[in-house]
């Protein structure tokens, strides 16, 4: 089977997913998209409420930010492949709880098994904590290289961010910049 059949049917099998109780109250399962063999690979925190309505993953406001950044930094969102760390919607936008996020880690592991990315791009702490390191602060790893099985991370912090005005969105495009630029060498 192809990457993509592999992707599909995790796809199919999680659509069922209630290892938690946020698939009692989704309105759709937020897989993730992209290519199937993407190089690199995007990973952010939960579902909001445009994800939960569309099933797509970063179609909300930071959605079309990302977008934009990637392309200012070169990149094409179609060449990547964007999941979040946990794939249902917590409500009222929280950050989703640990053991909703451990519900998760099992799909999320398929994932990258599947796609083999050389770098992933944690967005945000509920992604650094959730692949890296649950102790570390943003502020003390953004910008740093660090090995994962099999593929780099690169931490940078959330578009949400940019939005809230606390992150100036150059400072995102330069991080996407210095991946694009790493996936030359790797």
């Amino acid at each position: 089977m192809t990457s993509k059949d592999n992707l599909q049917a995790l796809y199919t099998q999680s659509l069922t997913c209630q290892n938690c109780e946020l698939g009692a109250t989704r309105k759709n399962l937020v897989f993730g998209e992209g290519k199937a063999d993407a190089g690199i690979f995007l990973l952010g925190e939960a579902p909001g409420a445009k994800e939960d309505e569309t099933g797509r993953p970063f179609v909300g406001r930071a959605g079309e930010l990302l977008t934009e950044m990637l392309t200012q930094a070169g990149l094409d969102r179609q060449d990547v492949y964007i999941t979040g760390s946990c794939k249902c919607r917590p409500p009222k936008n929280r950050n989703p709880y640990k053991r909703e996020l451990a519900a998760c880690r099992p799909i999320l592991q398929q994932q990258l098994e599947i796609i083999k990315p050389q770098v992933v791009v944690c967005m945000g702490l509920v992604a650094i904590h959730n692949l890296l390191d649950k102790k570390a602060r943003l502020a003390d790893i953004h910008g740093q290289w660090f090995e994962g099985p099999g593929y780099k991370i690169y931490p940078t912090y959330h578009p949400a961010a940019v939005l809230r005005g606390t992150v100036k969105a150059e400072v995102m495009i330069e991080d996407f910049r210095r991946v694009a630029e790493a996936m030359k060498s790797l």
